[in-house]
């Protein structure tokens, strides 16, 4: 064998090798992880225990989340959006057309920012802390609780299939000292 053609095949050799990893790397990731990082990168959410993280820097405040949620959530994503509003999105990714999404949005603001979120058509309902909620079904399928614990203002709301008003209770009388966001 001549030397010329010897050094174009270990060329080759080592071209296979390295090209190989780098193939893994473009097909690694499933079509449903390519749609999250899709997701998260839209929404300009950042994991969502630094994004509370700067929430607490920005108002000089803790902030106090459920210790439950309506599902063990597999995702947690947050920002904080223009009006300064601390948006968390706890989630478990359906599978293409094999099960739905659930999530669960999550607003924690200033107390005086609230009373955007509260409309006088509200139902009032008395947490166990004294403060006062207030429950709205926006249209049969998106209903929200709004009130304040801990001297920071909460919104959060879902479709009334898949949480009812008994949890939505729950979970803002579950406020009372921080969530672990993993």
């Amino acid at each position: 064998m001549k030397t010329g053609q010897f050094s174009f095949l270990i060329i080759i050799f080592i071209l296979c090798f390295t090209m190989v990893p780098n193939t893994s790397e473009a097909y690694g990731k499933s079509h449903e992880e390519k749609q999250l990082e899709e997701f998260k990168k839209g929404n300009d959410y950042i994991p969502a225990e630094k994004a509370i993280v700067e929430f607490e820097q920005k108002y000089g405040t803790k902030v106090n989340l459920p210790r439950k949620l309506p599902f063990e959530p597999t995702h947690r994503f947050g920002n904080i959006d223009e009006e300064g509003r601390l948006k968390l999105h706890f989630m478990i990714p359906g599978k293409i057309d094999k099960s739905p999404t659930f999530d669960f949005v999550f607003y924690v603001m200033p107390e005086k920012d609230l009373d955007t979120f509260i409309n006088a058509s509200d139902k009032a309902y008395t947490l166990k802390s004294g403060e006062k909620a207030y429950y709205r079904q926006h249209h049969k399928h998106f209903h929200s609780l709004t009130f304040t614990a801990n001297k920071l203002g909460y919104h959060f709301g879902s479709n009334p299939d898949k949480i009812d008003l008994d949890s939505f209770i729950e979970i803002a009388e579950s406020i009372d000292e921080r969530f672990e966001v993993k």
